[in-house]
């Protein structure tokens, strides 16, 4: 499980798989095979204090959630346009096990302490529409999406999103990970988080002939988009909750 706090440092909180250097993709699921609980944490510090809040976690929640099977990745990035700004992506096998992070005895130190450094934080609920990455490897390119799909076209969006988040992660060597995620409320508001090995391995994929096909089956089913860009990081793939797809 990855997991960001220093700058636009993303470190492995989980353990690798050894052996071949190739990697294996896999969905994130629970022992069940289900979708697992997600939602995504923005936070906001006091201007200039991310780093100082992110050491903070990294002291403290940061070793008690490599010790929490529950606990299967929280990825995330610092927005390159407002450097105050981190998006995590969280998942946890279930609500009970989110319970057990969030009152843990580190997270409550974690909450005092940055207390101080916080400007706003804000919890997004969202369910799971696609969780690839591999198994192993690091990613230092992090892209966010937000899409407004027209609600007639959603049940085929999220088809043919989610075809091609499988595929990218199997078949695209430098694709770690494809996240797509679908808000509570307003199901047709889509939250995206795609990781790649390098700059290369992201242009190399976003000129593929795969890429562009999505690009224009998908474009017209957009009342609007938006695409983040964040701040180079080190991500390295944890393997909790992680299947074979």
């Amino acid at each position: 499980m990855g997991t960001i706090w220093k700058k636009s440092l993303i470190f492995c909180l989980g353990g690798f798989l050894m052996g071949s250097s190739l990697a294996n993709a896999y969905s994130i699921r629970t022992p069940e095979g289900n979708m697992p609980m997600v939602h995504w944490a923005v936070l906001e510090s006091t201007p200039g204090n991310l780093e100082a809040m992110g050491a903070i976690g990294a002291k403290t929640v940061g070793p008690q959630s490599a010790k929490e099977s529950g606990t299967y990745a929280l990825y995330g990035g610092i927005d390159v346009n407002n450097r105050d700004l981190m998006r995590l992506l969280e998942i946890y096998e279930s609500y009970e096990a989110y319970r057990i992070h969030s009152t843990s005895e580190a997270f409550q130190e974690y909450r005092a302490a940055r207390f101080p450094l916080l400007k706003n934080l804000r919890i997004l609920e969202v369910n799971g529409i696609a969780l690839e990455q591999k198994d192993r490897g690091t990613a230092t390119v992090v892209l966010m999406n937000r899409y407004e799909v027209k609600p007639e076209k959603l049940a085929e969006y999220q088809h043919l999103a989610t075809a091609e988040a499988i595929r990218a992660v199997n078949d695209e060597d430098g694709v770690m990970g494809m996240f797509v995620t679908a808000e509570h409320d307003r199901p047709n508001i889509i939250h995206t988080m795609q990781l790649y090995r390098d700059k290369a391995a992201y242009e190399r994929y976003t000129a593929s002939g795969k890429c562009k096909e999505l690009q224009n089956k998908v474009s017209v089913m957009f009342l609007n988009a938006r695409t983040i860009e964040n701040l180079p990081a080190s991500i390295s793939m944890g393997t909790k909750g992680i299947r074979r797809n």
